[in-house]
């Protein structure tokens, strides 16, 4: 900085000169837009004394912390199937501490996202604030705190509805079951050990498959005691339309009649097909028709259909009572339109009258989930 100066003024005093330095040398450094400065920081984790604390046993359920969606060990949740509705579970672990559990500082739970699996860019969790599309790919959800529950809370709930009504549901650290757990003269009856629980949401949109959830116990001095397990966002494929009815219109003879959705969710208009998916799984939508009273011709079909989801997409044409499987697959919370068409080859003359109806039957089948980049 005075060497700048120095370049700058030419005619100065070497008294003058003197005293810049000196106050210079005794000013604080300033930064400036155009400056940074790396600043390396450190600590010692004080380990203190003691032992570190210990996870017994670990499990998830639904909200009343015993049961779950299914007849398998470990746990196992339907998600809601319904748009914007989270599925609640209970997350509960049993922790003691060779030092008392008033040396238990927290008790924490990490659940990740499946492995290999990306969410997509339509995937934005009703918990993101900021609309930005959840991770997906193995990564941390979030970390929650968990509460402690009461001496007979906690032992009613483990001892007597996990344990007579659920009995698959824990995992257990080595060395630790029922009975050692359970015992009239155990831990938790003599409250030198403690179930915490807390409740996560789920998205309708959380992708299907394994998540892994690790309990975290530390104490007052940093120890921590660990144990983890998985529990199954069991596969669930829904879809819901804004529309009840498609409307042809008047249509010609040989000519290809195309009615258009489009990308506004609105139920109430009914000429614009819209679809969206509320499960957890990616789908392909099938759509089934019948022939609307216009019959066959030396034995073939009067009538003739198309359709698409998404206007990128080409149109998968289909016969009457036929079920067809329309291009592109719908992403995780994913909304497209749906297009339909139709080509009509002859009006019967014994229908006696112009007006046609019939019905359509929309489904969809599930497909494989996004899978994450693993490039460098």
């Amino acid at each position: 900085m005075a060497k700048g100066k120095n370049m700058k003024i030419k005619k100065i005093s070497a008294m003058a000169l003197i005293l810049s330095i000196s106050f210079t040398a005794f000013s604080p450094v300033l930064a400036t837009a155009e400056t940074t400065g790396a600043v390396s920081t450190s600590l010692t984790r004080d380990e203190g004394s003691g032992e570190n604390p210990i996870v017994k046993a670990k499990w998830e359920a639904n909200v009343d912390k015993y049961t779950d969606d299914s007849t398998a060990a470990g746990a196992q949740f339907n998600p809601t199937g319904v748009y914007q509705s989270n599925k609640t579970i209970a997350i509960c672990a049993i922790v003691t501490d060779p030092d008392g559990l008033s040396d238990i500082n927290k008790v924490y739970a990490d659940v990740y996202y499946p492995t290999g699996i990306a969410v997509g860019e339509h995937h934005v969790k009703l918990s993101d604030q900021d609309g930005s599309a959840g991770a997906g790919c193995g990564l941390l959800m979030q970390e929650d705190s968990l509460s402690r529950l009461s001496k007979s809370d906690g032992y009613t709930l483990f001892c007597n509805n996990v344990r007579n009504q659920n009995n698959n549901l824990p995992t257990f650290n080595t060395g630790y079951d029922y009975d050692e757990i359970c015992a009239a003269d155990g831990e938790l009856m003599k409250e030198t050990a403690a179930v915490y629980c807390t409740e996560k949401d789920l998205s309708y949109e959380d992708p299907s498959g394994d998540y892994r959830t690790l309990i975290l116990a530390q104490d007052n001095y940093g120890k921590d005691g660990v144990l983890d397990n998985y529990f199954e966002y069991l596969p669930m494929t829904a879809f819901e339309t804004d529309f009840s009815a498609v409307n042809y219109g008047t249509v010609k003879l040989n000519t290809h009649k195309i009615i258009n959705g489009d990308l506004t969710w609105d139920a109430m208009n009914q000429g614009k097909a819209s679809v969206r998916n509320v499960g957890n799984t990616r789908l392909y939508m099938k759509v089934w028709q019948d022939d609307m009273g216009l019959g066959k011709t030396d034995g073939n079909w009067n009538v003739r259909y198309d359709g698409r989801v998404g206007s990128d997409a080409s149109f998968v044409n289909y016969n009457p009572e036929v079920t067809r499987q329309l291009n592109n697959a719908l992403d995780l919370s994913e909304m497209n339109e749906m297009d339909f068409s139709i080509d009509i080859f002859k009006f019967p003359p014994e229908h006696g009258g112009n007006s046609y109806t019939g019905n359509m039957t929309l489904s969809a089948t599930k497909t494989g989930h996004l899978t994450c980049n693993t490039a460098p």
